[in-house]
């Protein structure tokens, strides 16, 4: 069930992303009566840039918020699943304990409970947080990678050539042929958004 609900929340999530989404580039595509609709000059151009590299950055930190809420609640539905866990032994009476000539065994091979006491000293804790925080970054530029991939790979579908800097940035777009079986992102001539 708890994982039911954490599916339905990341599927939302999802869509309330998308959504978001579209309706920023909407609001980017509105007609202004001074703008001339036909091309699209420099400074459209470095504005359209600044406003995608601000969508790319929000999205990014609502993502990374919402992940850091959710790990907050399974800790806290695992805290309150911990609780339950000696009601229901106390209701069983079940012995659960492990056969004492097994445990002799592993301490005698050496496989005992050491990775799961956690580090023992000052020393070891720090180089465990180093570690920790080094896989998150590793994590967090896969994210990254993966993100503008399918970000080009989404405008280039619509018929546009993105380039993003080594940071993600966008460094130019243009418009390409449009392919006959792409869906129309961007509709220059009626000025409205997503269709």
């Amino acid at each position: 069930m708890v994982q039911k609900e954490k599916k339905d929340k990341s599927h939302l999530l999802g869509l309330a992303l998308l959504l978001l989404a579209g309706f920023f580039i909407f609001l980017f595509l509105l007609p202004d009566g001074k703008k001339s609709q036909g091309t699209m000059g420099a400074a459209q151009s470095k504005e359209f840039e600044e406003k995608v590299n601000k969508h790319l950055f929000r999205t990014s930190q609502q993502i990374e918020l919402s992940r850091e809420k959710m790990e907050i609640e399974a800790a806290k539905i695992e805290n309150q699943g911990l609780g339950t866990g000696k009601q229901k032994e106390e209701m069983h009476k079940l012995d659960f304990s492990a056969d004492p000539r097994a445990e002799a065994l592993i301490r005698e091979l050496g496989r005992g409970d050491k990775e799961s006491n956690g580090p023992t000293n000052a020393d070891e804790q720090v180089q465990a947080d180093l570690f920790e925080a080094q896989q998150n970054e590793e994590y967090s530029e896969a994210y990254k990678k993966e993100y503008a991939r399918q970000f080009v790979e989404n405008a280039r579908k619509a018929g546009y050539l993105i380039k993003l800097s080594d940071d993600y940035k966008v460094i130019s777009v243009k418009q390409i042929r449009k392919p006959a079986d792409s869906y129309e992102l961007f509709n220059k001539s009626s000025g409205s958004g997503a269709q």
